[in-house]
């Protein structure tokens, strides 16, 4: 997630929310996952000013998406996108797609690239395990 922190404005508050974030359950839909957060109180004096979202889920809840990260690794034929979700300025959701259209791995690939894909090729921050 701290890739796609890079871009917004308030990711130093984005940084200090992850500490407080447990994962409640993880959904895998065969190509893709999605991991949700539970948060613990403290989370709130980190959390975004909303004021100025024009987009809500159907509570009525302010809700956002941080995208732009590439998961690569060829071998395990996933090339896939990260998208960071959040609801009433907290981090709700991480959402990974692959886009390869195959199955996506069960369990965290031993070997991948992770790559900011909005930036110029010599702007972005990769990382490899």
């Amino acid at each position: 997630m701290d890739l796609a922190f890079d871009s917004h404005a308030e990711s130093e508050l984005l940084r200090k929310q992850v500490p407080f974030l447990t994962i409640k359950s993880i959904d895998h839909t065969g190509i893709g996952a999605f991991i949700h957060f539970l948060s613990d109180k403290p989370v709130q004096q980190f959390k975004l000013d909303t004021a100025h979202t024009m987009n809500f889920d159907v509570e009525g809840n302010a809700i956002s998406m941080l995208d732009g990260i590439a998961i690569k690794n060829p071998e395990l034929s996933i090339l896939a996108e990260a998208i960071v979700h959040l609801k009433s300025g907290i981090i709700d959701h991480l959402e990974i797609w692959n886009k390869c259209g195959e199955n996506y791995v069960e369990t965290d690939p031993q070997y991948y690239q992770l790559e900011q894909i909005w930036l110029d090729k010599h702007q972005r921050r990769t990382i490899i395990r």
